[in-house]
């Protein structure tokens, strides 16, 4: 759905960018789609704002990945839990045999594999190396 590769703003020489394009060109859909389910129409909307900052920018900003690292949370279900949080609302009403579930936990998992090559490659990336140290204590 999403294609970056006709982008007015050329990725540069940055390489995490560049995997973060290809991702999304490929997962894009699939994760606004998720954003929307878990976290309605607010998360929606902060989720086509990290693509178009992704289309955007020359390069992958700390704010574009800290979005990935929100989108990550949400779609790992780490931000259900407050009774007062819309995700938690939202989680409630989800049957737990559609088949969105299934897909939801496969993109969960390649949103993951990306945040770990955006890691191998820029490994003094704080904000994405505190996302995998908290994932692997849990």
């Amino acid at each position: 759905m999403f294609n970056f590769s006709s982008n007015p703003v050329p990725a540069g020489r940055d390489p995490a960018l560049v995997a973060t394009r290809t991702f999304f060109q490929e997962h894009g859909s699939a994760l606004l789609n998720a954003a929307a389910l878990l976290g309605g129409p607010s998360a929606h909307r902060r989720c086509l704002r990290l693509l178009s900052g992704i289309s955007e920018n020359s390069s992958l900003t700390r704010a574009l990945r800290q979005e990935l690292v929100w989108l990550h949370r949400l779609v790992c279900l780490d931000l259900v839990g407050d009774p007062e949080a819309e995700e938690t609302a939202r989680f409630a009403m989800i049957d737990r045999l559609d088949p969105r579930v299934e897909e939801i936990c496969l993109e969960a998992d390649r949103l993951y594999d990306l945040l770990v090559a955006i890691s191998d490659l820029d490994p003094g990336c704080d904000v994405i190396l505190g996302e995998l140290f908290d994932l692997s204590a849990a």
